[in-house]
């Protein structure tokens, strides 16, 4: 049998629909969203808690609630992707993404919803779950003493003509040709790891779309390097906007908005979770990959089967102490 997920590549991913636009409500002393469900998919995996990792998953809605986030999505690269996959000819009156998108969507929905039904409960468990499991006994991990250190968002960047390209996709007013926008949480930590393709392009944040010498340093790791990881964890006080770019190369960026996390002016994004833990005297550290993240009206779920990475070096921003 295929991948539980790969059956579903474009499908599964594009049902859910963004935060119902409201007023934001305070979010003081509330643990970001993809922290919360970080956390509780590492102790379904402490506790061998099966229901708990399938609540948390794609496969826990039903077809109303798949129906409703498939149909107010806002994510134009998934919506094109819906869109091809629409085999019968557009009426001549039909020519903008939104009119194709209505058509698309009352044609197509159903037969998404069957996909993502063909998984059973049993099949999520054998090749999404147990396999971490599996990934740890390799190791002799003894999960009651494990720790959960770091909770962070992975976006890999590599270089193209064109300049940085981050992970993310676009949203429904990007036009062709305009840079991407970032878009970053406030309380959120973002691990950007630039790849071989990078190799002496410095990747720098900064106040000025290419100004290095306003460059913005403040809850940045790495700011302006090169080469490795760079950590990026905004709070209350950093801007609304600010830029990411090349000091070497012009217009090799884009402008960042951070947003809180429940502001409903921005894209859904698939995101991947990086979930670094600790184990064992001495300390060694390991990693799971949580994969295609997307925020629905009632918090984030996966739709990807996770990937146990293993043991690694200690990462960046993370201290001998083993604190977050």
């Amino acid at each position: 049998m295929p991948s539980i997920l790969k059956v579903i590549a474009v499908v599964a991913s594009l049902f859910f629909g963004t935060l119902h636009p409201q007023a934001k409500a305070k979010t003081d002393g509330i643990p970001h969203p993809v922290k919360s469900l970080g956390d509780r998919l590492f102790n379904s995996f402490k506790t061998q808690d099966f229901n708990t990792f399938f609540q948390n998953s794609i496969f826990s809605l039903n077809e109303t609630t798949f129906r409703s986030f498939l149909k107010d999505i806002r994510n134009k690269t998934l919506r094109e992707d819906l869109i091809a996959l629409h085999n019968i000819r557009f009426p001549p009156s039909v020519s903008t993404l939104e009119q194709k998108w209505q058509v698309a969507f009352l044609h197509n929905w159903r037969e998404q919803w069957r996909h993502l039904v063909r998984n059973s409960s049993n099949d999520i468990l054998n090749q999404a779950f147990l396999p971490i499991l599996n990934g740890a006994r390799e190791y002799d991990i003894q999960w009651k003493t494990t720790k959960l250190i770091a909770t962070e968002i992975l976006l890999p960047v590599t270089w193209t003509n064109v300049g940085f390209e981050i992970k993310g996709d676009q949203d429904l007013d990007s036009g062709p040709g305009t840079p991407r926008t970032l878009f970053l949480d406030r309380d959120c930590t973002y691990r950007l790891r630039p790849n071989n393709l990078t190799y002496a392009k410095a990747f720098m944040v900064g106040l000025d779309k290419q100004d290095s010498e306003k460059a913005y340093d403040k809850g940045i790791l790495g700011n302006g390097t090169g080469e490795g990881d760079i950590l990026i964890r905004f709070g209350d006080n950093t801007p609304d906007q600010l830029y990411y770019f090349c000091p070497d190369q012009n217009g090799a960026g884009g402008n960042i908005l951070i947003k809180d996390f429940n502001d409903p002016d921005k894209p859904n994004q698939r995101i991947d979770l990086l979930l670094t833990f600790s184990y064992g005297q001495p300390t060694r550290y390991y990693q799971i990959l949580i994969r295609e993240i997307i925020f629905t009206a009632s918090g984030p779920l996966f739709c990807e089967r996770p990937e146990w990475i293993g043991v690694v070096n200690r990462p960046l921003g993370i201290s001998a102490k083993n604190t977050q």
